[in-house]
Formats: structure tokens, sequence, C-alpha cells
């Protein structure tokens, strides 16, 4: 071997070793960093983060085999107080952050945005504050976002568009307000749409119902309003559709119920439908909870005693079909209505043996 290549090989060799080096350091500077940023850890599990132990070792931190560069760190239900330090977005090669379940307060740190290789982020449960973290629409590979139970206000921006593979969204019981924005209908890989218990405002964005892969929506408790737009009706891959508590109006497609095989949950109380109750409701075998109370239906209810899969109903009345509904019934609810008709003689037909 040439003294060239003997030297061109020493030279790559050593670049990667220091490069190795800098960055084992960066990730341990960073998650020192960020155990400072604690100001209380009530079960002691940052105990094991100190020099004795490599930080690939350290409780709740996993690494990659082959640089040993920090993956995932996880530190979930250990009520840990105090704030997220920038720090995290040094950890240049997470693919999981995951901090769910704790007291964490104060903003998730705009530096978020360096986590090019971040593929869920989880920090359900906290206390943390500010508008939706901007920084985390520059997470292009980010599959997993849940933002639930914090004190996050402001509109849902524009950009969340751009994360073309997030597949679950979840943002439940936060102040965020304004409209669904129209750009979400790009988010072509959402699996799960979930945004129920906030301040949200308008109508549902057509683009929502072209997302072919969309299983679970919920709205539930904002202040939406308007008709659903038919491409949603039309959506055959949903499984849950909980639109209850808002201010949504209209009627009900005659074939919505044939149009949506896979439905297991619709929930659409305390809204101002109209209209007759669809008849091919009957045909939906798969339906295991439905909830139409609250509203302004017309007609008769159709005979649901073929359903032999529901396990929760909520209508408005007693019609006599109830009891050739499947034994498994668990719940049978009538709540916020003014029920006259006699309790039909057939409900003593629904004894789980």
């Amino acid at each position: 071997m040439s003294s060239h290549l003997l030297c061109l090989f020493f030279f790559l060799f050593t670049s990667n070793t220091v490069a190795s080096a800098l960055g084992n350091e960066s990730d341990h500077l960073a998650l020192i960093k960020f155990k400072e940023s604690i100001s209380s850890d009530p079960f002691g599990v940052l105990s094991t983060w100190n020099s004795s132990t490599h930080f690939c070792n350290w409780h709740g931190v996993k690494c990659g085999s082959k640089h040993q560069r920090v993956r995932e760190l996880t530190l979930d239900s250990y009520n840990l107080q105090g704030s997220i330090s920038p720090y995290v977005g040094n950890l240049s090669f997470l693919r999981v952050l995951s901090l769910q379940r704790n007291n964490l307060h104060g903003h998730v740190p705009q530096t978020i945005s360096r986590l090019f290789r971040l593929r869920a982020l989880a920090l359900a449960i906290n206390n943390l504050v500010g508008e939706f973290p901007i920084g985390v629409t520059n997470c292009s590979k980010l599959q997993r976002l849940k933002l639930t139970s914090n004190h996050f206000g402001g509109k849902i921006p524009m950009e969340i568009g751009s994360l073309r593979n997030l597949e679950r969204f979840d943002l439940v019981s936060n102040n965020f307000l304004g409209p669904i924005p129209l750009s979400m209908g790009n988010l072509s890989s959402l699996v799960l749409l979930t945004v129920a218990d906030n301040n949200l405002e308008g109508h549902i964005p057509d683009e929502i119902g072209h997302l072919k892969n969309l299983v679970n929506i919920s709205l539930v408790s904002n202040k939406m309003s308007g008709k659903i737009p038919h491409s949603l009706w039309n959506l055959s891959s949903l499984s849950g559709l909980s639109f209850a508590m808002n201010q949504f109006e209209g009627s009900l497609p005659s074939n919505l119920f044939s149009n949506l095989p896979n439905l297991k949950i619709i929930e659409l109380d305390g809204n101002q439908f109209s209209g007759p109750i669809p008849t091919s409701i009957t045909t939906a075998f798969g339906l295991q909870e439905v909830d139409f109370s609250i509203n302004n239906f017309v007609g008769q209810v159709p005979n649901l005693g073929s359903l032999q899969n529901l396990l929760v109903i909520e209508l408005g009345h007693l019609p006599n079909f109830m009891g050739n509904l499947s034994t498994q019934l668990t719940m049978l609810l009538f709540g916020g209505n003014q029920i006259s008709r006699k309790v039909p003689a057939e409900l003593g037909n629904l004894v789980n043996k």
C-alpha cells in the first residue's frame, strides 16, 4: 500500500473517530443540561445520570449501537418538575422524545427544530404553555405528535402541513383556537386526528375528507359549526367519528353508513343536525357506539335490532326494537331528552347471561 493511501486511510479513520467523539460529548453535555433543568426528581430516576456509567446506560436513555448517539429519551410518569432544556436540540440523532405525565412547565424550546431525525414527540399531561411549538413543523420525519392536556393556546399553524409523515396528531385538552388550517389536507399519512376539548372554530375543511388513511377523527367539545363536508361522509377508512358538543348542522346523507363500512363509533350528540336518521344504519353491522342525542332529528328511528355489536346507544327515546339488541349492550343512555313514552317491555330481553 502506498504512503498516499496509508495517509488517506489514517485521515479518514481519525476524522470519523474525532467526529464520533465530538458527537458523543455533545450528547453527554445535552443530557447534563437536561438534568440541570429538572428542579425536582421525586423518584430519583436521574440519580443514574452520573460519571460512573456511560450516558447510554442512563435511565430513560437509549443509544444506537453504531455511533453510541442518543436515539431515545423516555422519562414518562416520574412527576419530574422543571422545564425542557433547549440543549435537547443538540441530540441530533434523537428519534423519540417522550416526557409524558410529569409536571414540566414553560415553553417547548425552539431548538426542537434541529431534530430532523425525530419520529415521535410525546409531551402529554404536563403544564407546558405558549403557542403551538412551531419548531416541530421543521421535523419532517415526525410520525407521532402528542401534546394532550397542557396549556398550549393560539392557532394551529399553517406550517403543520409540512409534516407529511405524520400519522398521529393529538392536541386534546388545550386552549387552541381559530380554524383547522387547510394545510392539514397535506397530511396524507394521518391515521388519528384528535383535537377535542379546545376552542376551535369555523368549518371542517373539505381537504380533511381526502386523507385516505384517516381512521379516527375527534373534534368533541369545540366551537365548530357549519355542515360536514361530503368528502368526510365518504371516507371509507373511518372507524371512529366524534363530533359531539359543537354547533354542526345539516342533514345526514341517506347512504352515510353504506359509505362508511368500517365505522365502529359515531358520536354526533350536542349539535344541530336535522332530518331523519339514515336507514342505511341498519346495515352498519360493525357499529359499537351510537350517540345522536340532543339534536333536531325527525321521523322514526330505524330498527337497529340487527346490530349485534352495539355496546352503547343513545338516541333520544326508547323504540321497541331495543329488546332485539345484543345482550352484550352495556350502556343505554337517554339523557338530555324529554321522554314521555312508556318504557318498552322488550327491554326485559336484554339479559346478559
